[in-house]
């Protein structure tokens, strides 16, 4: 999509000035020096960044615009940070607080609305995919959306008395790899993920 172009062309050109091994370790990633490219996962999806050029694959088709750029974002940003085992909600993201509203809309509500017509299928997509449980609400698992971003689903489904809710809590150190906005793109598409559906290339 045109409105991640620019965005995606100066995460390029930074990945291209930063030394490779450098980055990989940094990111929890792989890097090939034959193959000259990152590998690392992305919502359980196996994902290629060639180097120096900054082109992006999961399962070797070309990565949807929003999902390259989170992508590269993620190497070029990555502190080496490890996660911290502490779990903060989106408005305690820097910057988060005013836009909560919105993440609430684009992320758990849709999650939400999808936990109400369709737990089966969540709960067979968490096995599928080899989610760490947890023990928190009626359905919460762990999912490591890229090396060092686990993100913290705690989804409740409905009842006689209550509508299905949902939650995404990201790590403290979640930060250290990503912005704010990256982070609430993150969980949306772990969400779509989740519910069947993804962008688009």
């Amino acid at each position: 999509m045109e409105e991640y172009a620019e965005a995606t062309n100066r995460a390029r050109r930074e990945l291209a000035r930063l030394d490779p091994s450098w980055l990989a370790v940094r990111a929890g990633a792989v890097y090939s020096y034959p193959e000259r490219c990152f590998r690392l996962s992305f919502l359980g999806m196996e994902t290629r960044v060639s180097y120096p050029q900054g082109e992006v694959s999961l399962e070797g088709e070309p990565a949807g615009a929003l999902e390259k750029l989170v992508i590269l974002h993620y190497l070029v940003n990555a502190k080496g940070d490890l996660p911290s085992g502490e779990w903060v909600a989106y408005r305690d993201l820097p910057g988060a607080r005013y836009h909560e509203s919105a993440f609430r809309a684009e992320v758990e509500a849709p999650l939400a609305a999808a936990l109400q017509v369709g737990e089966e299928s969540i709960r067979r997509r968490v096995e599928e995919l080899g989610l760490e449980r947890r023990g928190y609400g009626g359905l919460s698992f762990i999912w490591e959306a890229l090396p060092r971003v686990p993100l913290l689903f705690i989804l409740n489904p409905a009842d006689e008395e209550f509508p299905a809710e949902a939650r995404v809590l990201f790590d403290a150190a979640a930060p250290s790899y990503l912005p704010t906005e990256d982070l609430e793109a993150l969980a949306g598409m772990a969400v779509r993920a989740l519910t069947g559906e993804r962008e688009g290339a």
